[in-house]
């Protein structure tokens, strides 16, 4: 609903959200930042007075539609998603999804294992990490 997706993407620090098929399988499907959920909500808002607080919020691509049951209009939010994050496995090198971050500029990169989400790996847990190893190093060097 509108109102669960807006409070989600006002009340958290989280800069942005995968999108899943499903709850049981967590097929990746998407990305969305918050910054674009923000805007694309008060985009929906401003443009269709009739959307409230119960409207259903689709990440698909297709315009607002009313419910079959006359119930409150729902809003497809599709072409503000990322529909081809990056993704990588568990097993990637941390050396491999540094160069990633460090030749690509990414903020965050998706973990899956064929297909379905299994974390997210940030630029801070990155560097995070690569403290971390240089502390704990005694001088080694491992890159």
């Amino acid at each position: 609903a509108v109102v669960s997706t807006q409070s989600t993407g006002e009340s958290t620090t989280y800069n942005g959200f995968p999108i899943v098929a499903d709850d049981q399988y967590r097929i990746v499907v998407g990305y969305v930042s918050r910054t674009d959920l923000t805007r694309a909500l008060k985009c929906a808002r401003d443009k269709h007075i009739d959307l409230v607080s119960a409207s259903r919020v689709y990440f698909s691509d297709g315009l607002m539609r009313s419910n079959a049951g006359g119930g409150p209009i729902s809003v497809a939010l599709g072409k503000f998603v990322n529909h081809d994050p990056i993704c990588i496995e568990p097993k990637t090198p941390l050396a491999h999804t540094i160069d990633m971050f460090t030749k690509l500029g990414l903020s965050q990169v998706l973990i899956t294992h064929r297909g379905k989400l299994k974390g997210i790996i940030t630029r801070k847990d990155v560097l995070r990490h690569i403290d971390y190893l240089k502390t704990s190093s005694n001088g080694q060097n491992f890159f």
